[in-house]
């Protein structure tokens, strides 16, 4: 990784600069996500200030006026993607996602609040290295930049509490050169051990280089049942085994030393449980894909290393095991999460926030049943389906929910009206949404995916009494 460099939206020269497509917003005004963005580039090797990026941003079509659209940024700097983005108004802000991502060297853009008055004012800065329970941060809007060492907690941003309660946004981005060398395995027997030994009560728990859960970290996996001495004193042990967000110092009989997740240890080896039968496929089996790269089937509904099963890559598709209201109520709602299936037969639990819906399958593999008549959708007990437009030129229709030149079905003109062909309780939370794509028709009887924070929801019918008198 290379040396963040420090850009000031303030900057004169171009604070005058319009900001995208807008014609009255400015950089210097409104331009600290487009600064955040040109930091973090700079630490993959790609420099370019603010001003090189606003064009590029604004040629690859990222901008609706002054608002944009990170999920651009691999159309206008190649190499460049967004690997994820979680708001975070009304719930913790995802530090252990954050720390994770920090403790590889790259940094992380969040979205803060600069004033205590109602409601939220917004402004981007970016994370680039934890310090205690604190972060070292670099802010955009100062002028020149601070040369000082700013943290969240010491900054104008303070006044919302705690770094989880600060941060209301998070947006994470990866490059050419974001790859890191995990570091050597730790020597960590300094001559202090404790009087008995603790064991893996999971299957594949991880020994790691760090008290941290990612990538760089890991060291090895081991089965249940593993046996360690802990490397700290028998008081110490005994307060952390079983205890969450506690790491404990070991050392295992092939002499692999490392860090190994408290909660996951115990005094007593486990009577492993008898493996469950697999589910039945439903005959009508709603099929899914995955919308995001890296998503985890997992053994139970949670985020820990010991119900890893596998990871998926974006795009891959899974039947889903439940029913297909569960289907509909979850599919896109964060901390819901769904049975499913993949193509080699594994089953597993899938966070529904990061599935969609593969409208038209009934199987995995299956050709694409596309409907040459438009559904018909009834008007008792059922919703009307969502009617939309486009809200800009040339919005992309693609087949899968992804930016990608192979994704590409055509281009739809401005004011372009499409049918959303996914059940409208799904499809309604998501317009305007950034991130998220609506599976849609056009006129001219077309499927695919467009880009939810893109369109708006097209106008009521008109009642039949205003309709006009020569109609």
């Amino acid at each position: 990784m290379a040396a963040l460099k420090q850009f000031s939206q303030q900057d004169p020269k171009w604070k005058s600069q319009l900001l995208g497509t807008d014609k009255q917003s400015t950089i210097g005004s409104y331009g600290c996500l487009l600064t955040s963005l040109s930091m973090v580039c700079s630490t993959y090797g790609i420099e370019l200030t603010p001003e090189q990026l606003n064009e590029k941003m604004r040629a690859a079509g990222a901008f609706q006026g002054a608002f944009l659209m990170p999920v651009y940024i691999s159309n206008a700097v190649p190499g460049m993607r967004q690997t994820n983005y979680i708001e975070c108004q009304n719930q913790p802000a995802p530090l252990a996602e954050i720390d994770s991502y920090l403790a590889t060297g790259k940094p992380v853009i969040v979205e803060v609040d600069y004033s205590p008055n109602t409601g939220l004012q917004n402004h981007w800065i970016v994370l680039t290295a934890k310090k205690g329970d604190d972060y070292v941060l670099q802010d955009p809007w100062t002028y020149p930049p601070d040369p000082k060492e700013v943290t969240l907690m010491g900054s104008r941003y303070a006044f919302n509490g705690k770094p989880a309660q600060i941060i209301q946004a998070a947006l994470w981005l990866d490059g050419p050169a974001g790859h890191v060398t995990p570091p050597p395995p730790p020597n960590l027997d300094k001559g202090v051990a404790a009087s008995f030994p603790v064991y893996a009560n999971a299957d594949d728990l991880a020994i790691r280089s760090q008290p941290l859960a990612n990538d760089t970290t890991l060291i090895k996996r081991v089965p249940m049942n593993t046996e360690f001495k802990p490397l700290t004193t028998d008081a110490d042990a005994k307060a952390k085994i079983g205890q969450m967000n506690q790491w404990l110092p070991v050392k295992a009989a092939d002499g692999t030393q490392g860090y190994v997740a408290a909660w996951y240890v115990s005094l007593q080896k486990q009577t492993p449980p008898a493996a469950p039968a697999k589910a039945p496929v439903p005959t009508d089996a709603v099929v899914i894909k995955t919308t995001t790269d890296a998503v985890a089937l997992r053994s139970k509904p949670d985020t820990t290393d010991a119900s890893l099963l596998k990871r998926l890559p974006i795009g891959a598709e899974l039947k889903v095991l439940d029913t297909q209201d569960d289907v509909r109520r979850k599919v896109g709602v964060m901390y819901e999460w769904l049975r499913a299936q993949d193509v080699t037969g594994t089953q597993g639990m899938i966070a529904a926030w990061y599935v969609t819906v593969v409208s038209g399958l009934t199987a995995l593999g299956a050709k694409d049943q596309r409907q040459t008549q438009p559904p018909s959708f009834a008007v008792g007990d059922e919703p009307l389906p969502v009617l939309l437009r486009t809200e800009e030129e040339d919005l992309a229709l693609r087949a899968e929910p992804y930016v990608a030149e192979s994704t590409l079905i055509k281009r739809l003109p401005l004011g372009a009206e499409l049918i959303a062909i996914e059940p409208p309780d799904m499809a309604a939370p998501k317009i305007g949404r950034v991130g998220d794509w609506i599976h849609v028709r056009d006129v001219a009887g077309d499927e695919g995916y467009v880009a939810a924070w893109a369109v708006v929801e097209r106008p009521e019918d008109p009642a039949p009494s205003s309709a006009p008198a020569d109609a």
